[in-house]
């Protein structure tokens, strides 16, 4: 009688303990997101704010090619749904990147004559990540899981483990967002936004013999975006560490990082309407 005792009291701690790890695991999107948006600021605060600027230093490092690394500043300027995602860089070959949406249009523009970057290429073939607020995260006004309910997206939550630790995730399928997978990784703790991973896989060309079909690759796209170092500024959460890897694997490698330090933030600062123009 003793032991079962032992054994029942045993398993009721076991219960208390695991029951709301159980619970944690299956949080529905609407959870995930509404807890997300209270870790930036609360809703009051949140329905104020119609502009933001992040202001900061960027370092390109080209880690499958030979290039000089290139370092620069990074402005993130957003009003509403528009949005202006612009560097400036210390390279011959790569002095600027600007990438603009005016609420209705992408436009990403030229580092030289007829040549966008990579990073350029992919927003370029994947524009609605721009559209639906996805770059750039909490870091802008159009951020897309303050209006996740007016986008039309499939969003599913999950959970998934990164270097030992355990995040909620949300799957984001915007509406006509192509092919690409979307998944976003929120911290189990404080339910702040830390990553983005945007992924496609192209199925290798056919060639002009079975011989040459055979030796055509897959090529496997990735795209990262990492969120950390969180600071208060006028009572709203912001990363101060932005980091953004691409990388394309297949028949040749190709991977470069974009480390952005932010020091400088304004809320509801009047921006040139210049600012968010595509023809530029």
């Amino acid at each position: 009688m003793k032991i079962r005792q032992i054994t029942l009291s045993g398993m009721i701690f076991l219960l208390s303990v695991f029951a709301p790890l159980a619970q944690a695991q299956k949080l529905k999107p609407e959870e995930i997101i509404a807890k997300h948006l209270d870790s930036i600021t609360t809703a009051d605060k949140r329905a104020l704010i119609k502009s933001i600027i992040a202001v900061g230093e960027v370092k390109v490092e080209y880690i499958s090619q030979k290039n000089q690394p290139a370092s620069g500043r990074i402005v993130i300027a957003s009003e509403g749904q528009k949005m202006f995602y612009g560097m400036s860089l210390n390279a011959s070959d790569y002095a600027q990147e600007r990438i603009v949406f005016d609420g209705n249009k992408t436009s990403v523009g030229f580092v030289r004559a007829g040549a966008r970057s990579v990073l350029g290429n992919f927003i370029q073939s994947n524009n609605s990540l721009v559209s639906q607020g996805l770059l750039a995260g909490a870091l802008t006004s159009s951020w897309a899981l303050l209006a996740a309910a007016d986008r039309g997206a499939k969003i599913s939550s999950g959970t998934k483990k990164i270097d030992g630790k355990e995040y909620y995730t949300l799957n984001f399928s915007p509406k006509k967002g192509g092919d690409i997978d979307i998944n976003m990784y929120f911290d189990q703790q404080t339910f702040r936004h830390v990553r983005t991973e945007y992924s496609r896989t192209s199925s290798s060309s056919i060639g002009r013999t079975i011989d040459d079909s055979a030796r055509q690759n897959e090529s496997r796209i990735k795209v990262t975006e990492e969120f950390s170092d969180f600071k208060d500024f006028m009572g709203v959460s912001f990363p101060n560490k932005y980091k953004l890897h691409y990388l394309v694997s297949g028949g040749s490698t190709t991977e470069i990082s974009w480390t952005c330090n932010l020091s400088e933030f304004a809320i509801n600062q009047a921006i040139d309407a210049g600012t968010f123009d595509v023809d530029k």
